[in-house]
C-alpha cells in the first residue's frame, strides 16, 4: 500500500526513488502505530531532508534565497504602485485584488523560478524563503507595527503578505513535480 501524499513531500527534497523507500517503510509501521505516529514522523522527515538539503550546499541556498528576495522585487513594487498609482479604479476591493494578483502571482513564479534555476537545492530555497518571510513579517507586525493593525486597511494587507508563503512554496512544488515528471535529474539522481 502507497501513501502518495508522504511520497510527494519526501519526493520534493530528495529523489522520488528514496522517497518512495522511506514512505514505504513509514507505511509498514503505520499499521502498528498508528495514524498519528505516522503523521507525525512524516512531517520529521520531510523536516530533516529539506534540512539535510540546505546543510550540504548552504551557499548555494543562500545565493538562492538572495536570488528569490531580489524576483520578489518587482511583483511587490509593481502591486504597490498599482494599489497606489491607481486608487480611483474601483476602490479598495479592486486594490486588494491586485495587491494578491501582483504578491501570489510573483510568489508562484519565484517558487517555480527558483526550482528551474537549480533543480536539486530550489525547493529548499523556497522553503528558506518562506519561513525567513514568515518570521520577518510576525517579528515586524508585532514590534514595529503593532498601533497599525487596528486598522482594516492594513489587516488585509498584512494578511495577503502572510499567505504569500503558500503560493511560493506551491510555485516550488508544481516545479518540482514537473521535473521529475520529465525525467530531469534532481537531488540525489545526480549522485
Amino acid at each position: 500500500m502507497r501513501d502518495s501524499i508522504s511520497e510527494e513531500l519526501f519526493s520534493l527534497f530528495t529523489s522520488p526513488d528514496r522517497a518512495e523507500a522511506i514512505a514505504g517503510d513509514l507505511i509498514e509501521e503505520r499499521e502498528e502505530r498508528g495514524r498519528f505516529w505516522f503523521w507525525l514522523h512524516v512531517t520529521r522527515i520531510t523536516l530533516t531532508l529539506c534540512r539535510n538539503a540546505a546543510t550540504e550546499a548552504p551557499l548555494q541556498v543562500l545565493a538562492l534565497v538572495t536570488a528569490g528576495c531580489a524576483l520578489f522585487a518587482a511583483p511587490a513594487f509593481a502591486a504597490a504602485a498599482t494599489v497606489r498609482l491607481f486608487p480611483h479604479f474601483g476602490g479598495p476591493p479592486v486594490s486588494w485584488i491586485a495587491l494578491s494578483f501582483f504578491w501570489w502571482g510573483g510568489a508562484l513564479w519565484i517558487g517555480s523560478a527558483l526550482v528551474a534555476i537549480a533543480p536539486r537545492r530550489g525547493m529548499t530555497a523556497c522553503a528558506a524563503l518562506a519561513v525567513a518571510g514568515e518570521a520577518l513579517l510576525i517579528a515586524l507586525g508585532a514590534s514595529v507595527l503593532w498601533h497599525e493593525l487596528q486598522r482594516a486597511d492594513f489587516v488585509l494587507v498584512y494578511a495577503i503578505a502572510l499567505a504569500t508563503a503558500a503560493p511560493l512554496l506551491l510555485g516550488g512544488a508544481i516545479a518540482r513535480r514537473r521535473l521529475i515528471a520529465c525525467g530531469i535529474p534532481t537531488l540525489q539522481q545526480r549522485r
